[in-house]
This record gives structure tokens, sequence and C-alpha cells, in this order.
């Protein structure tokens, strides 16, 4: 009898605590940090704990720590995934540390019990505690103090968070309008918005203010798309399947009257197991674009039919707003794409040569088609000595601007080397670590050069994993010149670019070419190849220079008739007369 009368006290004294003063306190205020600091001094000082935090459900298993007392102050704010559902007091010792990271952070923290924070058997949160005073353990009629005291809690951080949330409503919609009230201001204030992120929220922002509501799922797509955009329900949606099954539904419907028609039945009893009360279509042109999912009203009572024709006219320019926003912004990325394509489209033609020289012996003719999606197709032709002039082409990788700039950095390099008397293989390793040091991963540039001298007739060259270019002989016979290395800009040079020598006699052509010339396709999307190219060369040859080029953009029109052009198409032509 003497060794129970402790045990009784302590009891007598858990039954005598002011836990009806105490909800009163945290259920009178709507101000959510004193609701928490209330709960969580009032708990560590009852159990005479110097750490504690509190934790609230941002997300799908995810926790923010929102206060903390005793442990480092900058946990604050930060968000620990738990990957399973606590609802009880769970002392963390009896955890186990394997494949469970926020296990290990409790634990690291001092934390040695976690309770839930409950609210209409929902977890909105959690109340950690550190050790007691004197290392004393956590009895049973400690778990259920703390628990009474945290369960009383509950419905007030909850109605706390929904008194933010309606703060944060109240305060975006008086940035946008005096008043929402109607459903003509919300019409209007939809209009204004032209980003569907804000419309969502400001639907949301609706469903809570003017429906009265904190359960609902809005879903957005068509078909097989439609996907959960925003989303406060107590059990997430099974499957997409859910929201197929409603791609018929014609206007907003509780689920009871859903579960009255057969071909609903069966999506009606899975919507009412996820707390949904009432579905409303998103149309477009009685299209199904999207869907809004409710689940009870905060005040209680049924969806009348009014409310649901509230809902479907908010649903649907709701969805007009959403679809003209995307349709918006498609127009400024398209917009912005163009105005990109014309500056890279300007800075391209604006490094290809003006004009052609004029070399003593020789014939020289260029072209270059851009196509709409702007590539970075280079060519350059340029003295270096009055006996001594560079052929160049080249093909960069990506479109727009920052081929158009990559190009122009190969252009500047090769001109700044080309004259200063290194070999090729040097000068083009230097222009290789230039343009490597310069480029974003994954951009490169091939390239050809070569260095004719009239003097001797001879040509050098390297070709930089560019399409070998080709040189008929006389004779008819034909040499491929693809001695070199490594494409420009890939990485630095690790081994030397190897450098030949040929020659260039009376009746030599040398036709140098990128690929959007043999890969041209037509509308089965076929490539042009280089089998036919080398066929229309070879049938031109006793042509002048420009004379070969046309009929080989002549060939090319006819084999992509019909067909857009998907690359640039750049010729050098160089015939030795």
């Amino acid at each position: 009898m003497h060794n129970k009368r402790p045990a009784q006290k302590q009891s007598s004294s858990y039954d005598l605590l002011p836990l009806f003063e105490f909800s009163n306190v945290v259920n009178s205020s709507l101000d959510l940090k004193f609701i928490l600091d209330t709960v969580l001094l009032t708990v560590m000082g009852k159990m005479l704990v110097s750490k504690g935090m509190v934790l609230l459900t941002r997300e799908k298993h995810g926790y923010e720590i929102v206060n903390a007392k005793g442990v480092d102050a900058g946990l604050v704010g930060q968000t620990i995934t738990l990957t399973q559902v606590l609802r009880k007091a769970t002392v963390t010792d009896r955890l186990s540390s394997a494949n469970k990271p926020w296990v290990t952070f409790f634990k690291a923290n001092g934390q040695k019990l976690i309770v839930p924070i409950l609210a209409q058997g929902r977890v909105v949160g959690l109340l950690t505690l550190g050790e007691r005073l004197g290392g004393k353990k956590y009895a049973e009629p400690d778990k259920q103090l703390i628990h009474s005291l945290v369960n009383l809690s509950g419905s007030a951080v909850e109605k706390a968070l929904m008194i933010d949330q309606l703060k944060e409503v109240n305060r975006d919609l008086d940035r946008k309008l005096q008043e929402l009230n109607t459903l003509f201001d919300l019409g209007k204030e939809f209009n204004v918005v032209l980003q569907p992120e804000k419309v969502i929220r400001l639907l949301t922002f609706s469903l809570l203010g003017q429906i009265g509501v904190n359960r609902y799922a809005i879903c957005l797509g068509e078909g097989k798309n439609m996907q959960v955009v925003a989303s406060r329900l107590e059990q997430e949606l099974a499957s997409c399947d859910v929201l197929l099954s409603l791609q018929e539904l014609t206007r907003a419907e509780s689920v009871e009257e859903l579960a009255r028609k057969k071909k609903f039945a069966d999506v009606a009893a899975l919507l009412r197991q996820s707390g949904i009360r009432v579905a409303v279509p998103m149309l477009v042109q009685r299209e199904v674009k999207g869907m809004i999912l409710l689940g009870d009203r905060m005040r209680g009572g049924s969806y009348e039919r009014s409310d649901l024709e509230f809902l479907s006219s908010l649903a649907n320019l709701a969805i007009i707003s959403i679809e003209n926003a995307r349709l918006f912004r498609e127009t400024l990325e398209k917009q912005r794409m163009e105005d990109e394509l014309a500056i890279a489209r300007e800075i391209q033609q604006g490094l290809l040569p003006r004009s052609l020289p004029s070399i003593p012996g020789f014939e020289v003719a260029a072209i270059n088609v851009p196509s709409k999606q702007v590539g970075g197709d280079y060519y350059d032709v340029l003295a270096i000595s009055p006996t001594e002039y560079v052929f160049a082409i080249g093909d960069v990788s990506g479109k727009g601007t920052g081929a158009a700039l990559l190009m122009a950095n190969v252009q500047a390099s090769l001109r700044a080397f080309a004259p200063m008397g290194l070999s090729m293989s040097e000068a083009t390793s230097r222009i290789n670590n230039l343009t490597s040091q310069n480029t974003g991963q994954g951009k490169f540039i091939t390239f050809f050069w070569g260095t004719l001298d009239l003097k001797s007739g001879m040509m050098r060259y390297v070709n930089a994993g560019h399409n070998p270019p080709y040189l008929f002989r006389a004779d008819g016979t034909l040499e491929k010149l693809d001695v070199g290395g490594i494409i420009l800009g890939l990485m630095a040079t690790m081994t030397p670019y190897e450098e030949t020598s040929v020659s260039m006699q009376k009746g030599d052509v040398l036709v140098m070419y990128t690929d959007g010339v043999s890969e041209a396709m037509n509308s089965k999307e076929e490539d042009f190849t280089e089998e036919r190219l080398e066929e229309i060369l070879r049938t031109s040859l006793s042509l002048p220079a420009g004379e070969i080029i046309a009929n080989v953009r002549t060939a090319l029109e006819l084999y992509t008739r019909d067909t857009p052009q998907s690359d640039d198409i750049t010729m050098l032509v160089v015939k030795a007369l």
C-alpha cells in the first residue's frame, strides 16, 4: 500500500491539471505563433524538458519546423520528410534509423518523444520533446497528459493555419480589387491575370473564401494528361482513372447525384473515400479541360443547386483565364524565340564575308542559306599574305544566339592565329583551347580550314571533325580531306591536330559543305545523302564554281520540295583554273 501512494498522487495531479483553462487560451487565439508557443512551453514546463520543437504539415510526408526551443535556431524553417505516419506518441529510441533520415535527425537533435498534433483525424503537425530533467522516462500518464494538451491544441492550430491562409487570400485579392464578392468581380479579376499559377491560386482562395471549404483538389489537363495541380485532401486521389471517369461530366454534380447514375457509380465511391462531396468540370467549348473537387463546407450543410451553378460559372471563368494565360505565355515565348533568332541571324550573317576575294588562278564561290531555326554555319575566305589564302567552313552545334556567338568566337580566333605563321596544327590547338574555355557543356563546332600557297599550288589543311570536303581531280579521281582531329570546343587539346598537304592543279575542284546539304530531308524524312551530293558534283565539275553550287541547290530544292528547311545550307567551292 505504501509503494502505490506516490503513483496515485501523480495520477491525481495530472487529473487536476487545468486542461479546460489551457483549451480556452489556445482556442481563443487566432495567432498561430502564440498558439504554438503556448503549447510547446506548457508541455515543456509540465514535463521539465529543455528541448522541444513544433512541426507543421506542409506537403505529403513533409513537416516544416516552425518553432524550436533549446536547439539550434537555424533549424526553424527546415522541412523534414517522414516516411511513415505517426498517430500516437512515439519514443525515438524505439525507432530504427536504418533508411530513415528523419529518425536520425530527431535523435541527433536530442528529441526523445514525437507526438502527433491531430485535428479531425488528420495529422496537422508534430510536437517533439527532448530528454526530461534527470533522465526521467516518459511514463504512460506523462504521455496521456501530453496527448491531452496537444489534442486540445489541434483544432486551434488548424484553425489558425486556415485563418493565416484566409488572410493571405484577402491580401492577394485586395491587391487585385477592393472586394471580390460577386461572380462579375471574380471574372474581372481572372481576366487581368496572365499567369496560370496565379489563376489557380486565386481560384483556391475563392473556394476558401466564397464557398468556405478546406478540402479540395484542382486538376488541369485533358484525358490521360489531367493532373492534380493543387490539393488539400485527407487522401490523395488513387489514380488518374478517377479523373478520366469524369470526362463525360457536363455540369457540377454532388457525389450523391453521381452515385445514382450508373456510369458514375464507381467513381462516386472513390470520390467519397477521398472525402469529396462535389465534382465541378472546367469546360472550354464543351470539352473538359479541368476539374474542381470539393470536400465538406466548413460551416456545414449540403451544397445547394445555386452553389453548384455558382461553382460552374467560377470554374469556367477560371479555365478560360488559364487557357488565355497559356496562349499568352506561348505567344510571348514564340516572340522571344523569334527575337532571339533574329538577333542570331543578324550576328551570323554579319560574320560571313560580304564579298569573296579575287584569287589569281582560282575561282571561288560560296552560298549560305539560313534555315528558320538559325543554325551556326560559317565559312570564310581571307588573305594572310599576297600569295596565301585561308579557306574555312564550320558548323556550330545548337541553334539561336548561343550558336551565333560561338561562331563569332571561332571566327575571331581564326583571324587572330592564321596570320601568325604558326603551323596549322598549333593554330588549330589554340583555337580549340580558346573555344573549349568559352563554351558551355554540350556546345561544339565542326571545323575545316586550309591555307593555299599560290606559289607552290599546295594547300595545307586540318579537319576538326567536319564533313570531309571533296577534292575532285581533273582526271576524275576523288580525295576526301579528313586528316585532322577532334571537333572544336569539346575539350582542351590532348593530342596534337594532324595537318597534311594536297596539291591544287589546273582543273581540280575543292568542295566544302556542311551537313545541312547532305542531311537535307524530303517529306519521308529521308536524307539527301553524301552519295547524291557526290553524284551531282561529278556532273557539274566542268562548270564555273558558282554554277556548281547552283546545280546542287536546284537538286536540293527538288528533293526537299514541300518540306521545311531544317538546317542551314552552306557550301564553299574553289576551282583551279
